[in-house]
């Protein structure tokens, strides 16, 4: 008897075991599922440089927290073999952002999963931000899940309902790639999007500003619907908005009107000025987004490709 073909590329799951860490893993699972990708599931054990020096205290220390980390890994490894996927494990020790971007350098991750605790102003810059970092710097899309996102810890993954997605798009190079990436999961979840751009206001000086925001509306509606027209994008799009404002509160503002389960932006991973001067709306998602988001970054490895594998499937029954 022959076996189902082992998935070659996996979600790489990198959590802290934190409540962020633990929304991430049925959200993960759901998308593995959806996807037919395996799981990596990935704790690093936060320590400094100069681990040789280390007294023999602090080694007992290290290894009872490994140890730790190796129960809740198998836990988590078992839940996902318990649900039809396969799973297997990694337990590092180093910086988390150095060490999950490294692992996630293999071409085998599709993409990585992580939860984010959502810190703002002085605590976010005194803690600093793994899942931002990562969105920056990843090789691949990034996929958060917020402190304020639904709990769904407890639910059978295949249970668990994506069906409602937010793609958001300022006619980039990746914001092009993040809607190819939302056609795909759109019919591998069964599920359906908006598409919203936020236009600036125009600032005009003439008589009538409204009228002058009006004409930019109608003409990125013009280009929203050939960017949709131009691709598979009108199998699952089922409506497009421009909305005149800041794109950071427009995307969140939509994504709240619409109840969507999944965000879907794409980021141009710059650093520096650069970032600053484009607004970090990648990075203002993964810290306010109230559900997952989506991130695919300018020049990032692709996590699948439409094939006919991704043609939409029949709905599943409630009792799946």
């Amino acid at each position: 008897m022959r076996t189902a073909a082992h998935p070659k590329r996996a979600i790489l799951v990198a959590t802290d075991f934190s409540k962020p860490g633990k929304l991430v893993v049925p959200y993960a699972f759901k998308f593995a599922l959806a996807l037919n990708l395996r799981l990596t599931i990935l704790h690093v054990v936060k320590v400094p440089p100069g681990i040789e020096h280390w007294s023999p205290g602090a080694r007992r220390t290290l290894q009872s927290l490994k140890t730790k980390a190796l129960l809740e890994l198998g836990r988590i490894v078992r839940f996902a073999n318990e649900n039809g996927l396969m799973a297997d494990h990694k337990l590092l020790v180093g910086i988390p952002q150095d060490t999950i971007l490294e692992v996630a350098h293999s071409p085998d991750v599709a993409f990585i999963a992580m939860g984010t605790h959502g810190k703002t102003g002085l605590d976010r810059l005194r803690l600093g931000s793994v899942a931002e970092s990562t969105v920056r710097q990843a090789p691949c899309p990034v996929l958060t899940i917020g402190a304020s996102v639904t709990s769904h810890t407890s639910i059978n993954p295949r249970r668990l309902s994506i069906s409602r997605l937010l793609v958001a798009t300022d006619f980039s190079a990746a914001s092009k790639a993040a809607l190819s990436a939302a056609v795909v999961l759109a019919k591998r979840l069964n599920a359906r999007g908006v598409l919203v751009h936020a236009a600036k206001p125009s600032g005009s000086l003439q008589a009538d500003p409204l009228r002058v925001d009006e004409l930019s509306r109608r003409r990125y509606a013009g280009r929203l619907q050939k960017i949709i027209s131009a691709s598979p994008a009108d199998e699952v799009i089922t409506d497009k908005r421009v909305i005149i404002g800041n794109p950071v509160e427009v995307i969140l503002d939509q994504a709240k009107h619409e109840k969507a389960d999944l965000i879907v932006v794409g980021t141009h991973g710059r650093r520096g000025m650069k970032r600053l001067t484009l607004g970090g709306v990648a990075e203002a998602m993964v810290r306010r987004a109230t559900c997952p988001v989506f991130i695919v970054k300018t020049g990032a490895r692709k996590p699948f490709e439409i094939t006919n594998s991704t043609k939409r499937s029949p709905p599943r029954s409630s009792t799946d």
